[in-house]
């Protein structure tokens, strides 16, 4: 009976699961690059500063006099989340790593700090009127979504991809092999800002599409189960985009029947993908 309901309420749940499929593909793509870099970490940072960019826009509207549901272009707050995580990313691009704090470290203090601003701007009197929609932008809703999300996030899908696809090369070199693109003369620090300009604009739309605590897991779990499973480096991308993709629709099914937190199943159903390649690493390492 339980699985006849999920299939008749069809039109509640497909643009959800649309959007998780999305967001999940692209997620996990780029996660490779953000596992391998070993900067775990930073999906959660530009989440949150990009979270930092919702919140000022609903302050400078609530300032000027603006309806916050209906802002003018220059107060948008897709926009602004955009701009905060554009500007994370340039700054994280850099080598932050120094002898007494290491890069690593670096993204946490930008996490901190952009979660405490956050809170900060949203408990103000001017902004925290606003709350049920802030909440919608900063935190996603991964149960039900609108047909303006599906094409935001279709949207983005694309324009990530193909620029991975024009410059799969140079993304690939700069993040795995630094040296080698330096000695055949590539820019790297102009590659590498580029890398992770794609990261923050992934981030900055799939957060408010399907929540944080997702994104940041589909960046990880998938990547990281996929590189226990696979060697080569094009089938651990094929192997975590299709993890997350089946995270995504099978987690949304098993919330939908057991009535289990959305977001949250897809992140238990992904790190379950994990069981198969730690079996093989026990095994491997027994021989």
């Amino acid at each position: 009976m339980e699985s006849v309901s999920f299939w008749s309420s069809y039109l509640l749940w497909r643009d959800a699961v649309v959007v998780a499929v999305l967001a999940g593909v692209l997620c996990a793509y780029l996660g490779v690059f953000i596992v391998l870099k070993r900067m775990v970490f930073v999906s959660a940072a530009l989440s949150s500063i990009s979270s930092v960019g919702v919140a000022v826009a609903f302050l400078l509207a609530s300032v000027f006099g603006v309806a916050p549901h209906d802002p003018p272009l220059l107060l948008s707050p897709r926009l602004y989340a955009l701009g905060f995580a554009a500007l994370g990313a340039i700054i994280f691009s850099f080598n932050l790593g120094h002898r007494r704090i290491s890069g690593e470290s670096a993204i946490g203090l930008g996490y901190i700090i952009a979660s405490a601003l956050v809170i900060v701007v949203l408990n103000s009197p001017r902004v925290a009127q606003e709350a049920h929609e802030i909440n919608d932008l900063l935190y996603g809703n991964a149960v039900a979504q609108s047909t303006a999300m599906v094409w935001w996030t279709a949207a983005t899908f694309v324009v990530v991809l193909m620029a991975h696809a024009l410059f799969r090369k140079e993304f690939v070199f700069v993040s795995f092999d630094l040296e080698m693109a330096r000695t055949l003369g590539y820019r790297t620090r102009l590659w590498n800002i580029g890398l992770f300009l794609t990261f923050a604009i992934a981030v900055s739309v799939t957060t408010q599409a399907i929540g944080a605590l997702p994104v940041f897991a589909f960046m990880v779990v998938p990547p990281a189960a996929a590189l226990l499973m696979a060697s080569r480096l094009w089938s651990v991308f094929a192997l975590a985009t299709g993890i997350a993709v089946f995270a995504a629709a099978f987690g949304y099914y098993l919330s939908f029947v057991w009535s289990l937190p959305t977001g949250a199943t897809m992140v238990v159903v992904a790190a379950a993908t994990m069981i198969p390649g730690l079996v093989r690493l026990a095994l491997l390492r027994r021989k």
